[in-house]
């Protein structure tokens, strides 16, 4: 174990428990998770057809595939797993068939037609053949019709290809639209993955500091552990972001318990707010302009560090040779940074369309502070009265918009959208409304960290290239945001008007 991971030396441990990337080899089975494996298992090996795995982000969707494909190896069954889904139509076809080992021809026509005999020589062998495609929200609606075309290679009686798609609930609403009710009326079953309960949690956390080399001695306190249920919802990606904050700090006080202070702290530390406003102190932990904890200094370093070669990298501010260049990255932290430069002051900013906002109710910071016009759309209490009109009091820096929600954008989001608990829908006179917080002076697209925040938030949804994030809104990034628009019903404008940003991030701005 390297010097990085003295920490853990420390602790008694021979790996990092928690660590950041999906670890299929150390896996974790509830009762809800084994079933929904069998379920899955017994979909593919009976031959039915067409599966979907839905759950939140990080909750584990990528593991369980990947424990799906190592259990069903050993049962004849030959899986091709395809996560690239910025491919689309004949280019996924292509992946699909190099994932099976195949060469794609480039037409249509000729590659199902050599998918289709390769299915048939390895169905007269007893063999099961599956198409795992994970993020599987990314697919256009031409891609879902191949996977509609893929479903119909079948025998008299079975199946010749079992298919799963894995993605975020974005997927369900997808599926639900009318234009797809051919592939949904093939689906034969659903599984959805929930966050763990707070004896799920307790037991993952000491399995996986078994599973590292404990001999029993880390324990996490019961209260501890309300709290990291609390933060996370039982997501287990965030409880490896906190767990693992926990460690360092065990190890700066020779310990061994993992109490509530310590918990409240990891939480705190472990927090991003990626244009500088304080965010809620949903438990009671410290704000986070507080001076860091000695134990997190060296991590915190680390992390920026990291943070400010990625920007760079992505705006074009650090060499990829350069890897050793502080000034390089220095300069990469410094755009990340607001600048009180006059160019960016004068630059104009996006403002809350008149027509588009029906109720608008100004918000005024009492203490006369500047407004933070970026601030992510946060849960704050109090923002709805009765019904939905907006509070007394609102947020420094924001506005409460209100506005009829169109027939599409409804049906793809409108159940979603009445689950956030930081908006409020209701209905007048049969039309769908929809009030909101939103930042006072509008997203200044200006700011390179606030384009590139979006530009990736459309990569996710898929009308963007992940090469083109640049943190520039031009051309290409209103054209991919009005695919964007015009796909879920709103207006084409091509810039970021208070709903599409809502809508944005709400769904579409992944969690690091």
């Amino acid at each position: 174990m390297n010097a990085r991971n003295s920490h853990l030396v420390a602790l008694g441990l021979v790996r990092n428990p928690f660590p950041y990337t999906p670890d299929a080899g150390c896996y974790f089975s509830t009762p809800h998770l084994d079933e929904q494996l069998v379920e899955l298992q017994h979909c593919v090996l009976s031959r039915k057809g067409f599966s979907l795995l839905t759950a939140e982000v990080g909750m584990g969707k990528s593991t369980l595939v990947r424990r799906l494909m190592t259990d069903l190896t050993a049962k004849n069954v030959v899986s091709a797993l395809v996560f690239n889904t910025f491919l689309q139509g004949p280019e996924l076809l292509a992946a699909v068939l190099q994932d099976f080992g195949l060469k794609a021809t480039g037409t249509l026509s000729s590659d199902i037609s050599a998918l289709n005999t390769f299915l048939l020589a390895n169905h007269r062998e007893g063999k099961t053949c599956l198409l795992i495609i994970d993020d599987a929200q990314n697919l256009s609606a031409s891609s879902l019709e191949l996977i509609r075309l893929l479903c119909n290679l079948e025998t008299d009686q079975e199946k010749l290809l079992q298919i799963l798609l894995a993605g975020q609930p974005e997927l369900e609403e997808m599926l639900s639209q009318h234009s797809l009710r051919q592939l949904r009326s093939r689906l034969v079953k659903h599984s959805r993955l929930y966050g763990l309960t707070s004896t799920e949690i307790a037991d993952y956390v000491r399995f996986r500091f078994e599973s590292s080399g404990s001999d029993g001695s880390l324990v996490l306190q019961t209260d501890a552990c309300q709290l990291l249920l609390r933060e996370t919802q039982g997501v287990p990606r965030q409880i490896h972001l906190i767990m693992d904050r926990c460690l360092y700090g065990l190890a700066a006080r020779n310990g061994n318990v993992i109490d509530s202070n310590l918990m409240k702290e990891a939480i705190n530390d472990s927090r991003v707010n990626l244009v500088g406003a304080p965010t809620a102190d949903a438990v009671g932990v410290v704000p986070p302009a507080r001076a860091r904890q000695p134990w997190l200094v060296a991590a915190a370093f680390a992390g920026l560090v990291a943070t400010g070669a990625a920007l760079g990298s992505r705006f074009g501010g650090v060499d990829a040779g350069r890897g050793q260049d502080h000034g390089a990255v220095a300069e990469a932290i410094a755009l990340a940074a607001p600048s009180p430069g006059p160019e960016l002051a004068s630059a104009p900013q996006a403002t809350v369309p008149a027509p588009v906002a029906q109720t608008v109710a100004a918000v005024s910071d009492a203490s006369g502070g500047a407004a933070t016009p970026d601030a992510p759309v946060m849960a704050p209490q109090g923002l709805f009265g009765t019904g939905c009109e907006p509070a007394t009091e609102q947020p420094a820096g924001r506005i409460v918009v209100s506005q009829p929600l169109a027939e599409r954008t409804h049906q793809l989001l409108g159940a979603r959208l009445a689950r956030l608990a930081d908006v409020c829908m209701d209905t007048r006179q049969g039309q769908p409304w929809l009030t909101w917080s939103t930042p006072q002076a509008g997203h200044d697209l200006n700011k390179r960290l606030t384009a590139a925040r979006f530009q990736i938030a459309l990569t996710e949804y898929g009308s963007l290239l992940p090469r083109e994030v640049d943190g520039l809104w031009g051309e290409r990034s209103r054209r991919a945001l009005q695919q964007f628009q015009n796909e879920l019903g709103l207006s084409p404008s091509g810039e970021v008007d208070p709903l599409s940003g809502l809508l944005l991030e709400k769904f579409y701005v992944q969690e690091q």
